[in-house]
């Protein structure tokens, strides 16, 4: 075969082989734990396609709906007396080893945008920033609003001990009956000043 056509033959075989490897990876949602890339870790937002990074847990219903503009938000169903209480039990997010260490030492405010669902809403959330072996922020409880609005806590987050590993981020419905929903659009961490070195 001649340069002229072996070359560009080639070529067109590389690409063909590159678009196929690249492939399965198209159209997919994220997944896995919460990073923060190596970027600015003063503040770090899970938003659209990016909630669906949460992890089910337990006998939870989580899964991603189209909201306004079709802009992906997160449908949080869970049923009476199925969930333990540790948080990462139940619906939560990963943190990974990046963020355990920016976030280690420092008071962090924790952010969620939520609101009941449409179908069996919840009245009340509860949210639980955990640091493994070395503690957590304990449940904190509130009131949902008819429209979706922030609910923060504040926590310091304890020194790393030992090995990195991760922390979690929990959210679930408050569920005295039956089953509850939420809708969630946002969730937000904000580093801010250093409380213990």
């Amino acid at each position: 075969m001649k340069d002229k056509f072996f070359f560009p033959l080639a070529l067109l075989v590389a690409a063909a082989m590159v678009g196929v490897a690249i492939l399965p990876g198209v159209g997919r949602l994220p997944s896995g734990a919460v990073t923060g890339d190596g970027k600015d870790y003063s503040e770090i937002t899970l938003s659209g396609v990016y909630l669906n990074k949460i992890v089910a847990g337990g006998d939870a219903t989580t899964r991603l709906i189209d909201g306004p503009g079709g802009r992906k938000q997160l449908y949080l169903e869970v049923e009476a007396g199925t969930l333990d209480d540790a948080p990462e039990l139940g619906p939560h997010f990963r943190l990974a080893a990046d963020i355990e260490v920016q976030f280690s030492g420092y008071t962090i405010r924790c952010t969620v945008r939520a609101r009941p669902a449409d179908t069996h809403g919840a009245l009340q959330m509860q949210a639980n920033y955990s640091a493994g072996r070395v503690g957590d922020s304990g449940w904190q409880v509130f009131d949902l609003q008819p429209d979706f609005a922030d609910f923060s806590f504040d926590y310091d987050v304890p020194l790393a001990e030992g090995d990195q590993g991760v922390d979690y981020f929990a959210i679930r419905p408050v569920v005295p009956e039956k089953s509850r929903a939420m809708i969630v659009t946002e969730v937000k961490f904000e580093r801010l000043g250093r409380w213990a070195e």
